[in-house]
């Protein structure tokens, strides 16, 4: 018989099972791994095995030579410089769209309120000659030839070659020379129209 045998008869039920969850290997501890092979390295029994590729790149130092470093340096800031007047060209050419833009809807603007001017002062001149009373209608006359020698003069400030603003010029000036000038008359004045 054997004593192994002889001892698992001695014990109670409860006792095996705690005997049979016992592991049946026991990992050794790292010290006693590094102790082992520092042993058999001393011996001569173990040779020292070359380090992992990533441990000897860490170990070996790069060397660059100062001529790269300073162009990566200059590179570096040729990039950023430009980087920035790329932005800036861009930039410009943005706020140059959006100017022209602002531009064209303020010159649409004030074409639809030349044009909504006009048509009132067209209804205006309208009503003036549905009155007939002679006051009212003399005055509202020299207010509205006012008014057009002034659009006129304004035409041919914008387009120097209208005939049509020059003839209208003409004709107040031709007007104007017929009849004795009051004080302060504007068209007494000398007017200068550049060509």
């Amino acid at each position: 018989m054997n004593p192994h045998d002889e001892m698992e008869d001695a014990l109670t039920p409860a006792e095996r099972e705690l005997f049979a969850a016992l592991p049946r290997e026991r990992e050794p501890g790292r010290l006693l791994e590094e102790r082992t092979v520092r042993a058999l390295r001393e011996r001569g029994l173990l040779q020292a095995a070359a380090a992992p590729p990533a441990v000897a790149d860490a170990r070996r130092r790069l060397r660059f030579p100062a001529a790269w470093i300073s162009g990566a340096i200059a590179a570096g800031i040729a990039l950023f410089l430009g980087g920035l007047a790329t932005g800036q060209y861009l930039g410009q050419q943005h706020a140059d769209r959006m100017v022209s833009q602002v531009q064209a809807r303020d010159a649409q603007t004030a074409a639809l309120l030349v044009q909504q001017t006009g048509t009132a002062y067209v209804q205006a001149l309208s009503r003036l000659t549905a009155d007939t009373t002679g006051g009212a209608n003399r005055q509202g006359r020299e207010v509205a030839q006012q008014m057009l020698k002034q659009a006129a003069d304004e035409v041919v400030r914008m387009n120097p070659n209208d005939p049509v603003a020059s003839g209208i010029l003409a004709v107040f000036d031709r007007a104007g020379a017929n009849r004795p000038a009051a004080q302060g008359d504007t068209a007494s004045k000398q007017r200068v129209v550049w060509f």
